[in-house]
């Protein structure tokens, strides 16, 4: 997954890629950034209670690699036969939020894992490289689109959410994690999670003094993957990683999908195929039919890891600089 930052930029970048159509059925867009968060947020939940953290990241770890166009379906199905398909949340949380979400994490993340070296946290590694490259993308995306130092700037305000979520968001999405991946109550899961960002990132990312990153860094040793947290760091340390020479670079998983793209033509091609994801959905929704077939055309049935088959399990076997 791309850091918590760049998903954020990338909702309010998606935006100004939607059809008039689509857009006029969210007048509302703009408050709704933090379900840009999409699976994720199960980490996010309750982040400061260590013994429950890793129930979190397994629920999480399910939506990202299994059957992501079926829940797609599964939440959209029950959201229009018990006729909740006119409520703005409903809409903005599943395309723009959590579907845009996972075609991100898809695009990005093989590019990010192979130049990583890693993926998840392995003892027998020095550090977590992945999450620290995430970490220094966030950072340069910040600069990049949004003009802002992240050394100073507050980040947290950017997941401030002061919105009352809808009783029939939750209770769609109890209705389709429960259905496709037998998590119960995982709604009530992430509408908690929606008010917990701005402390997450206020306590992990946000550094105007560089404190928290000199913290972060001197125990990463020992709690390996601390360095990926604190913002208090130099942009230009995520060039190496962003691929903008466009040298040839593989799947993680499979050595014959091989690609030149940058990390910004990810972004980019995110953007632009995604939208046509969002405006799909959202002339579904306005005609009040759900047809699993057209769910299943629109919504590629892709990993968010490696970005090829939710089926096909990941194996990390090709890397640029591999721990």
């Amino acid at each position: 997954m791309p850091g918590p930052k760049t998903h954020d930029i990338f909702y309010r970048d998606l935006k100004q890629h939607l059809s008039c159509s689509t857009l006029r059925s969210f007048p509302n867009y703009d408050e709704y950034n933090i379900f840009a968060q999409g699976h994720d947020l199960f980490i996010y939940h309750n982040f400061y209670k260590i013994w429950s953290l890793n129930n979190n990241i397994q629920a999480s770890v399910m939506m990202q690699e299994t059957k992501f166009a079926e829940f797609v379906y599964n939440y959209l199905k029950y959201a229009v036969e018990v006729g909740f398909e006119e409520d703005e949340q409903i809409r903005l949380f599943i395309g723009p939020g959590y579907v845009m979400h996972h075609i991100l994490d898809a695009y990005t993340h093989p590019q990010i894992i192979y130049y990583a070296g890693d993926h998840t946290r392995n003892p027998n590694n020095s550090t977590w490289k992945h999450g620290i490259v995430e970490n220094l993308i966030d950072i340069y995306m910040m600069e990049k689109f949004e003009g802002k130092n992240p050394n100073t700037y507050p980040v947290y305000e950017d997941f401030i959410f002061s919105q009352s979520i809808s009783p029939r968001l939750i209770q769609t999405l109890n209705h389709a994690l429960f259905e496709t991946y037998h998590i119960s109550n995982g709604g009530d899961v992430f509408a908690e999670s929606f008010f917990q960002m701005e402390l997450f990132m206020k306590i992990f990312k946000y550094d105007s003094t560089g404190i928290k990153q000199k913290i972060f860094d001197g125990i990463d040793p020992v709690v390996k993957g601390t360095s990926s947290f604190s913002y208090h760091r130099n942009s230009q340390e995520a060039l190496p990683y962003l691929n903008l020479d466009h040298e040839a670079w593989l799947n993680p998983s499979d050595s014959t999908v091989v690609s030149r793209e940058s990390f910004l033509d990810l972004y980019n091609k995110a953007l632009s195929n995604g939208a046509e994801i969002v405006n799909g959905l959202e002339s579904m929704f306005m005609r009040g039919i759900i047809n699993q077939d057209d769910i299943f055309s629109l919504v590629p049935n892709i990993s968010s890891v490696h970005g090829l088959d939710c089926e096909r399990p990941f194996q990390l076997r090709y890397t640029k600089n591999k721990l």
